[in-house]
């Protein structure tokens, strides 16, 4: 497994796997009832394997195994996009580029010239650019909740 984080804690494997149990999957802290004031990690635990995500950006899953090692564990976690996340993106872009070729065939010019296909192209950078910080900062968000779920456990 390719890890994207990983630790080695001195901690059981079942230790471990109820470090996690108990971060996720809390209530909701909302301040007046609606305003969202922490990230909320959400997810499930099977067996070794574990995948955990925030409540709200769901593009980025934390899959995650925990092993059992001399003295205690290691807990490894790959950052990965999930496959309906990636059609989901591939289908936004070509309805995209379908909207855009539609706006620049509109009379009077219904012919396609440089600067509507240059303008397109700028467009879907910018929203590649978008789509790309926005999962930077969920991997980032997610990296730091792991690290914080861990932070008290003795390293080996």
């Amino acid at each position: 497994m390719s890890d994207d984080w990983s630790v080695d804690v001195a901690i059981a494997p079942a230790g471990a796997m109820a470090k996690i149990a108990s971060a996720i999957n809390q209530p909701k802290k909302r301040a007046f009832g609606v305003l969202k004031t922490e990230n909320e990690y959400v997810g499930f635990i099977r067996d070794d394997t574990f995948e955990i995500w925030e409540r709200q950006g769901r593009a980025v899953h934390g899959l995650g195994t925990i092993r059992g090692r001399r003295g205690g564990s290691r807990v490894e976690v790959r950052l990965v996009l999930p496959r309906i996340r990636k059609i989901v993106i591939g289908v936004f872009f070509v309805l995209y580029m379908l909207v855009a070729v539609g706006i620049a065939t509109q009379p009077p010019r219904p012919d396609i010239g440089i600067e509507e296909v240059a303008i397109a192209v700028g467009g879907a950078l910018l929203l590649a650019a978008i789509f790309a910080a926005g999962a930077a900062r969920q991997r980032a968000d997610l990296q730091r909740f792991l690290e914080r779920t861990f932070s008290e456990v003795p390293r080996l």
